[in-house]
């Protein structure tokens, strides 16, 4: 049985999410694969965007928050 490498796949491998064996056949499939490389690519830029685009919290915050608990 061949496994074809869903989009839902892509997002749990860059979150480093998958197992050794799995994310194994999903690099060598974005390695073989120009068209799932190319949405590996574009899911990649979104996350980076995202990341920049979170708000930071200020050390104290946290321990604002942590000492409320």
């Amino acid at each position: 049985m061949i496994k074809r490498t869903t989009y839902s796949d892509l997002l749990q491998y860059a979150y480093n999410e998958k197992g050794l064996c799995e994310g194994d056949r999903i690099q060598r499939d974005i390695d073989g694969d120009p068209l799932i490389a190319q949405e590996y690519k574009e899911l990649i830029g979104t996350l980076e965007l995202l990341n920049l685009a979170a708000p930071s919290v200020s050390d104290e915050s946290v321990k604002r928050i942590l000492s409320f608990c």
